[in-house]
């Protein structure tokens, strides 16, 4: 398992080492707003070396019996089509419309093929996401695949947002006694960490849509497979997503609510002003891990043993965030923030 493990990390280290020496050499480079130091020029798109062997390495689950065709099917064609949408806006542009578009053809396909059993526990009633409920997943899995690309601010933010789900998913089925699963989901985060390793701050490459999309997806469907076929279910996984569900939904009301344009991308996330302030994007990362780790993993443990009360759970995994949002004023126009034009 370590070799495996150590193998598919050096491959995709090495892989995002080429794609950002091609970037180089291509001129393909973005110039971020807040980083830590110089403004310099990035190479862009390293996900795509990530988002490439992480769906082979799902095709290998496959082929050893951990995945089911159905599964594998829905996370690796819905992937692909995410991945291409945003290798594609590269070269020609693609309207909003058609973007979202392709997002909901791929999401539907993935719940298609797929077909989850899907169940959520609340007090004593029970919920099933099926049928005509299945589109409350849909729409879900529409808004976190733009909601990674939101959040793609920063170095190494995203990255660790999505080694904070895979491996808190991996901890917590341990302490459940499920190690089949727990090998798998460790071995899903090698690829994360070859990008991490070129993306943490001060970031040598950036992840750029072509990653964050289809690492949405893929994430966002492993965790409504384990959701199904695990002890793991849908208020843990949603708690370890907290601060980015939470910081991406109050920007969005904030905005709508303050006729701002909440549908276009902007700098008045909660964890953008915090890296303006601290001038920094390293501590911006430490403080995710450090929620993650001291107050998310352990509230998702808990909705994992009593999952009636997962709502309950959620909620207060959510509270201190959604102050955080409020003293920092995330979403508000820049000027009443930080005194410049958002």
């Amino acid at each position: 398992m370590l070799t495996i493990f150590l193998m598919v990390f050096l491959a995709c280290f090495v892989l995002t080492g080429g794609v950002r020496r091609y970037s180089l050499w291509r001129h393909s480079l973005a110039m971020p707003e807040f980083r830590h130091g110089p403004l310099e020029p990035t190479p862009r798109d390293g996900g795509l070396a990530m988002m490439l062997i992480l769906i082979a390495l799902y095709f290998e689950l496959f082929a050893k019996g951990l995945l089911e065709l159905d599964t594998t099917r829905g996370l690796e064609w819905s992937s692909f089509v995410v991945l291409v949408t945003g290798l594609l806006r590269q070269v020609i542009h693609i309207s909003v419309r058609t973007r979202l578009a392709l997002q909901a053809l791929a999401a539907f396909a993935a719940l298609n093929w797929y077909r989850p059993d899907l169940i959520l526990l609340v007090f004593d009633y029970s919920f099933y996401l099926s049928g005509v409920w299945m589109v409350l997943p849909w729409l879900a899995l529409i808004w976190f695949i733009n909601l990674f690309n939101f959040m793609d601010g920063i170095d190494g933010f995203v990255g660790s947002q999505a080694f904070i789900m895979i491996f808190g998913s991996a901890c917590l089925l341990a302490l459940a006694g499920e190690p089949a699963w727990t090998t798998t989901l460790l071995l899903l985060c090698a690829p994360i960490l070859g990008f991490l390793a070129w993306n943490w701050p001060p970031a040598k490459i950036f992840m750029g849509e072509v990653g964050a999309g289809a690492l949405a997806l893929l994430v966002s469907i492993t965790g409504m497979h384990l959701a199904a076929e695990t002890s793991l279910n849908l208020w843990s996984w949603l708690i370890l997503m907290s601060c980015f569900i939470v910081d991406g939904a109050w920007s969005l009301v904030v905005r709508y609510f303050k006729s701002l344009d909440w549908h276009r991308s902007h700098r008045m996330h909660a964890y953008q002003i915090l890296a303006r302030r601290w001038d920094s994007h390293f501590w911006v990362c430490v403080l995710l891990w450090a929620i993650a780790s001291f107050w998310l993993m352990p509230l998702a443990y808990l909705a994992m043993q009593y999952e009636e009360y997962g709502l309950l759970i959620l909620l207060l995994a959510m509270l201190p965030l959604l102050g955080g949002c409020a003293y920092l004023g995330a979403g508000q126009p820049r000027a009443s923030v930080d005194g410049d034009e958002d």
